[in-house]
C-alpha cells in the first residue's frame, strides 16, 4: 500500500537544538506531560462493578482560580453520562466518588469546592440520555447506537477534565475561594446569567467576568477501591499541557454544555520520544490529541500463580474514538456513514472492534506469538470492541467489566506485546485520514497521516494493567489480598515522506 512506503523519521533533534529551544516548543503545542501536571487530564478508567467504587481528585497546583469542565463518559460508545462545570480557588482541591446504584451509577462529593449546577446531597445519578432514543447514522453525539440503553453502561467507563480558563476577576475569586473550609459564595459562579466565555459582556464587581487563557498546573488521581476484596488499584490521570489553542481567551462553555471536549485541542502536536521530537500539524482537535496517544504496541505483564490465586486485567481506553467512528446500523442496505483514520470498523451491537495481534512471553523467554489481524478465523481472533475494553487474562475476571475480552495464555506468569498496525481492512467507504484525505475508497488502516506528511501508526490509547493476589497463610489462620497497579508501556512508530 502507498500509505506505509514511507523513509522512516528518526526521532531525533539535531545537536543545534537546546533544551531551551525544547522548552519552547513544547509551549506551543499540544504535548503529554510526562510530569504529570497539565491543562486536560484523562482518567482511563471508573467502574462500580465487582463490588468496587472509584475514588477521585483533582488538584490545582497553581496560585490562579480555575474554571473547568469534568466529564463521565459510559465504556461502550463513549456517549456522555455526566458533566458540570467545576471552580477550583488557587491550590484548591477537589475530590468525588463513583457508587453504584440500584440500576447503574452515580458520583458523590462530600467536597465543599464550587460545581455549577450544585451537587444534591445525595450525589448525582448517571443518565442515559445520550445513548438512548432512536439510533442514528454516523458520527453523533447522542441517540440510539445499536447496543443496550440500559442505565447498566453508566457503572463503566472513563472520565476527563479540561481546563476552560483561568479566572481574574477578583469578585469572582473572592467568591469560589474558601474561608474556614467553605467558598464565600457559590450563587455567582451558579448563577443563570454568569458567562465567562470569550466574548463576555457580564461586568461582575465592576470588572468582566471572562476568564482568561489556561495555564495548566492541574494533577489528579483515581482509585478503585474494592472494601470487601480489600484491593486499592491507584493511578494518575494522563496529562496534557498546551491544550487550548494560545490564539483564544478561553474555551468557557456553560453548564449544560458538551463542550469543550476533546476536538478544542490547538492543532500542532509535540511527541518527545528517545530523546528527539516530532511535530504535527492537523485539521481537527482531536487529531491533535490522537497522535499523542499513538501506539504500535502497548506492552504490560500478566500474573497468574496459582499459589497465590493471583489473575490480571489490563484497562485499554482510546479517548478519541468516538470522534472518528460512527453508528451504522448493520441491517440497511445502504451506508453513508464515514470512518476517520485511525478506526477500522463502525459501531453497533457489539461494538466498533479494532483487531490486534498478540505476542507473549513467560518470564524464561518462552514465547507464543498470535497473529490474529482482521478478518479473523471463525471462532478465533482478538479485538478491542469498545471506547473503554478490559482485557483479562484467562478469565480473571478481576474488574467484573461488561466491556471485557478475553486472552488466554499458556504460562502462569509473564509479558506481552500487543500490536496495532491492521492494514487494508475492508470499509465501505472508506477511511478519511488526519490531513483531510481519503486515501482508498474500500478500505482502512490503523494509521494517522497529518496534514506535514507524518504518518503515525496504531491506535491512541491510555491504561494500565492491574493483578491482585491471595494469600490463604499470611499468618496462622489469616487470609490476605493485596493488588498492584501499573502503566502500560508503549513504542511508537512514525514515517513521514
Amino acid at each position: 500500500m502507498q500509505k506505509f512506503k514511507r523513509k522512516s523519521l528518526y526521532l531525533a533533534l539535531v545537536a543545534a537544538v537546546s533544551s531551551v529551544g525544547i522548552a519552547n516548543t513544547a509551549s506551543a503545542a499540544v504535548h503529554v506531560n510526562s510530569n504529570g501536571l497539565g491543562e486536560v487530564l484523562i482518567y482511563p478508567y471508573y467502574t462500580t462493578r465487582a463490588g468496587t467504587d472509584t475514588y477521585l481528585s483533582v488538584v490545582n497546583t497553581t496560585n490562579s482560580s480555575k474554571a473547568v469542565k469534568v466529564r463521565f463518559t459510559e465504556g461502550k460508545n463513549s456517549r456522555e453520562v455526566l458533566d458540570f462545570n467545576l471552580y477550583l480557588s488557587p491550590n484548591d482541591m477537589w475530590t468525588a466518588a463513583v457508587v453504584n446504584t440500584a440500576t447503574g451509577a452515580k458520583m458523590v462529593t462530600a467536597d465543599k469546592s464550587c460545581t455549577a449546577p450544585a451537587i444534591p446531597a445525595n450525589g448525582k445519578d448517571f443518565v442515559n440520555f445520550a445513548y438512548s432514543g432512536t439510533a442514528l447514522e454516523g458520527i453523533q453525539q447522542s441517540g440510539g447506537d445499536g447496543e443496550t440503553q440500559s442505565l447498566d453502561r453508566t457503572r463503566e467507563g472513563y472520565f476527563e477534565i479540561i481546563e476552560m480558563g483561568t479566572i481574574t476577576n477578583t469578585a469572582i475569586n473572592a467568591a469560589i475561594t474558601h474561608v474556614s473550609g467553605v467558598p464565600a459564595n457559590c450563587s455567582v459562579v451558579q448563577a443563570a446569567n454568569m458567562d465567562m466565555g470569550p466574548a463576555s459582556a457580564l461586568i461582575v464587581g465592576g470588572q468582566s467576568a471572562r476568564a482568561n487563557p489556561s495555564t495548566g498546573g492541574l494533577a489528579g488521581t483515581a482509585s478503585l477501591i474494592g472494601v470487601a476484596a480489600g484491593t486499592d488499584f491507584g493511578y494518575d490521570p494522563v496529562a496534557l499541557d498546551a491544550f487550548a489553542p494560545s490564539n483564544v481567551q478561553n474555551i468557557w462553555n456553560p453548564p449544560g454544555s458538551i463542550f469543550p471536549d476533546l476536538t478544542f485541542a490547538d492543532l500542532t502536536s509535540i511527541i518527545f520520544n528517545g530523546g528527539g521530537t516530532v511535530t504535527s500539524t492537523w485539521l481537527s482537535g482531536d487529531s491533535t490529541v490522537s497522535a499523542l496517544l499513538m501506539h504500535n504496541n502497548i506492552i504490560n505483564e500478566f500474573v497468574l500463580d496459582n499459589a497465590t490465586l493471583s489473575g490480571t486485567d489490563w484497562v485499554v481506553t482510546m479517548p478519541t474514538k468516538r470522534y472518528n467512528v460512527p453508528v451504522h446500523n448493520t441491517a440497511l442496505s445502504t451506508d453513508a456513514t464515514q470512518l476517520f483514520s485511525p478506526f477500522t470498523h463502525k459501531f453497533w451491537l457489539n461494538g466498533a472492534c479494532e483487531p490486534v495481534g498478540l505476542s507473549y512471553w513467560n518470564r524464561e523467554e518462552g514465547n507464543v506469538a498470535i497473529v490474529d489481524f482482521s478478518p479473523p478465523a471463525p471462532g478465533g481472533g482478538t479485538s478491542l470492541c469498545w471506547e473503554t475494553t478490559v482485557v483479562t487474562f484467562n478469565n480473571s475476571h478481576l474488574l467484573g467489566s461488561a466491556n471485557e475480552v478475553n486472552v488466554p495464555v499458556n504460562f502462569e506468569n509473564g509479558w506481552l506485546r500487543m500490536a496495532f498496525n491492521a492494514t487494508g481492512i475492508t470499509a465501505v467507504n472508506g477511511q478519511v485520514d488526519g490531513d483531510g484525505v481519503k486515501r482508498l475508497t474500500t478500505t482502512a488502516d490503523q494509521s494517522l497521516t497529518s496534514v506535514d506528511g507524518d504518518t503515525y501508526i496504531g491506535l491512541p490509547t491510555v491504561g494500565f494493567m492491574l493483578q491482585d493476589f491471595i494469600n490463604q497463610n499470611a499468618a496462622p489462620g489469616v487470609l490476605a489480598t493485596y493488588g498492584g497497579n501499573f502503566s502500560h508501556k508503549y513504542t511508537v512508530s512514525i514515517f513521514n515522506d
